[in-house]
């Protein structure tokens, strides 16, 4: 059983309040749209969700594996996370990336290799990162989240730069994902919304349940 519960949740830079009393909690299967305009601080808050920044204010529980814990560590330890702030090594061919990121989260490398195949990277394995493409930089860093199968994944617009086909695999990805694990998606694309069963929207503070009432409120908007 895998759950993620949010208690009152805030953050500020220095003195501006960037947003407070964030609160839900998902369970194991639940795929959740973190909604907001540019500067909500959706980035902000999924940075929290996956360990790499401590709220101003409340606290994200995790249970994992048997054990709940409040503690930042734990949730790094169990999580996928891609945004496009993360920086890849442009030095590195995408198999010793890969690899070496295999070697750090304790997985099999073949796990991943089996990702970079279904994302069309297998060809590209013996490129410097620093020569891909965007798309194909963004296909990697979503691999890299997907591999080894963490309760819990975190995708910071993961649409962006993806073509057709890498939306495409991208989909397949999360649906076969979540039945394992709880999805954190921000996003301000409707096209994924109906990749999603609940929405919190960061703004109005508000949790809804149905995508179906998401795309309502998104179409209102």
């Amino acid at each position: 059983m895998i759950a993620l519960q949010l208690e009152q949740v805030g953050h500020c830079y220095g003195k501006r309040r960037i947003f407070e009393q964030v609160r839900f909690s998902l369970e194991q299967g639940d795929v959740l749209a973190c909604v907001g305009r540019n500067g909500s601080g959706k980035s902000t808050l999924l940075r929290i969700i996956a360990g790499l920044l401590s709220p101003s204010v409340g606290t994200v529980a995790l249970l994992c594996d048997g054990i709940a814990s409040t503690a930042a560590e734990w949730r790094r330890l169990h999580s996928g996370y891609c945004a496009p702030a993360v920086a890849l090594y442009d030095e590195l061919t995408v198999d010793e990336l890969a690899r070496f990121h295999a070697a750090c989260r304790g997985i099999e490398p073949t796990a991943l290799s089996a990702l970079l195949e279904e994302s069309g990277l297998a060809d590209a394995s013996f490129t410097c990162i620093g020569e891909l493409s965007s798309g194909m930089v963004q296909r990697l860093k979503l691999a890299l989240a997907f591999a080894g199968s963490p309760a819990l994944i975190i995708l910071d617009e993961p649409s962006t730069n993806l073509d057709q086909r890498g939306i495409a695999t991208l989909q397949k990805w999360i649906e076969r994902a979540r039945k394992d694990a709880i999805i954190i998606i921000a996003t301000n694309l409707e096209t994924e919304l109906p990749w999603c069963n609940c929405r919190y929207d960061l703004e109005a503070r508000t949790f809804s349940h149905a995508w179906s009432n998401a795309r309502a409120l998104a179409d209102h908007e």
